[in-house]
């Protein structure tokens, strides 16, 4: 009867066992639409979006997987003056237990043994409070606060590495897409001699040698192309990388590489760059712990007082005796085989290497914004000279074609205008970029972006 039951209530619960089936059946098309709306919302770039470079150093900024390191460092660190700080709060333990004892006892003239069992129950709350320990926890703290500023500053400084990283990719795309423009233009200057070659051989005025050697640099012009073309892709991947796009995006950039004077005097730089580059006031940071860490290790020469107060339950049986126990504790390690000297020892080497570490970031950092001021300036005196060069190379090119059109120059002539001119405008177009990598790499010397 009682199994009929059992089966009856099974049979009752079917409707309920489909209606969740279908129920889980219908969410998995839901859930496939969350998916690919997820892996939609992964793309922050939209198909043929027009992207400024600062643009491009904010999406870096939130996709660079290298930031998250350092943003979790933060996140750790902050955690460790949490830790710190729980030094001043009371501390409160609860124990609970139970324990059971079985006493035997031998009668030796009767050789008769008596069992007996023993039930004992027992709980208690504790409560500790450091009254005083002579500013050791306060010392701990601000240990901790100075690492988590050092975190800080290296997040700073990693923030400004992606920056200068996005810079020299974005501007490199650039270069690449002037680069290849150049190639195009070469391979037309080409054609337009093999087409003329072509003419005057069918015309009987040159010999075949003209159209051979025409030949022979719209094939080099051509290779020269087809370089240039996986060149700017490499360049685009490039970019994507350092923005932390995991993915080929498609998008338009600013392809204006005009010098624009940045108008900072070396002095000004340097000044900057001891004021606000991350990296050396992390490091000043780590220092300030190291000698706090001395400071901190002096504090074991001192006793600890604290306070405590219990209350307790304990029988073999119910109701529980109970009784509460209060009192003041000091403790004082008096020898414990010079561990304390050792440990202040240890922490004045720390803090002297974390001295000796800033003075050679001083150095790097006065030598790193002298040799960028330097290439900074070279980089300006170049471009006014290049752009020289583009303009004289393109008058004798402009020359020679004539004369080659009407039969007065050989594919000699016209194939050196043609390189020069070329030669030229890459000049140009590589004074261009390194100014602008220049203007990047003082910057980020100079601790900004």
């Amino acid at each position: 009867m009682r199994r009929s039951k059992v089966i009856i209530r099974c049979f009752r619960l079917l409707p309920v066992v489909f209606a969740v089936f279908v129920m889980v059946l219908l969410s998995a098309p839901a859930d496939d639409a969350i998916m690919a709306n997820d892996k939609a919302a992964d793309k922050v770039i939209v198909e043929g979006e027009y992207l400024t470079l600062d643009n491009c150093i904010d999406i870096a900024l939130k996709q660079q997987p290298n930031l998250m390191y350092y943003l979790y460092q933060i996140h750790a660190n902050e955690a460790q003056v949490g830790q710190a700080k729980s030094g001043f709060y009371p501390a409160l333990d609860l124990q609970d237990g139970y324990t059971r004892n079985q006493a035997v006892s031998k009668d030796h003239s009767t050789f008769y043994s008596t069992i007996v069992n023993k039930d004992d129950y027992y709980a208690s709350a504790q409560l500790n409070q450091t009254i005083f320990d002579f500013g050791k926890t306060l010392t701990n703290v601000r240990i901790k606060n100075y690492n988590l500023l050092s975190s800080v500053k290296d997040y700073e400084a990693q923030t400004n590495t992606t920056a200068l990283s996005v810079k020299s990719s974005y501007y490199g795309v650039v270069k690449a897409k002037r680069a290849l423009d150049v190639d195009v233009e070469t391979v037309s200057k080409y054609e337009q001699q093999l087409g003329q070659a072509k003419d005057f051989y069918n015309a009987g005025t040159k010999a075949l040698y003209d159209v051979t050697q025409a030949d022979v640099n719209l094939s080099s012009a051509k290779i020269s192309l087809m370089t240039s073309e996986n060149a700017l892709a490499v360049a685009w991947d490039n970019l994507t990388t350092a923005m932390g796009i995991t993915y080929s995006a498609e998008f338009r950039i600013d392809e204006d590489m005009s010098p624009k004077p940045l108008g900072v005097k070396f002095e000004d730089a340097l000044a900057s760059a001891y004021s606000n580059r991350p990296e050396l006031m992390s490091a000043i940071a780590l220092k300030d712990a190291a000698e706090k860490n001395i400071e901190y290790a002096k504090k074991d020469y001192w006793p600890v007082i604290s306070g405590t107060a219990s209350y307790n339950f304990d029988n073999g049986r119910f109701p529980l005796d109970n009784g509460w126990i209060a009192g003041v504790v000091m403790k004082w390690n008096i020898f414990s085989g010079f561990d304390t000297k050792y440990k202040v020892a240890g922490a004045r080497a720390a803090m002297d290497a974390a001295e000796s570490k800033i003075q050679s970031m001083k150095l790097s950092i006065y030598s790193g914004v002298k040799q960028s001021y330097l290439n900074l300036k070279l980089a300006e005196d170049v471009i006014p000279a290049s752009e020289l060069q583009v303009k004289l190379a393109k008058e004798n090119l402009d020359i020679v074609t004539l004369k080659y059109e009407a039969g007065l120059a050989s594919p000699v002539d016209y194939t050196d205008a043609v390189v020069q001119y070329k030669s030229a405008k890459l000049t140009y177009i590589n004074a261009l970029y390194n100014y602008k990598i220049a203007q990047a790499a003082i910057l980020w010397a100079m601790g900004s972006r």
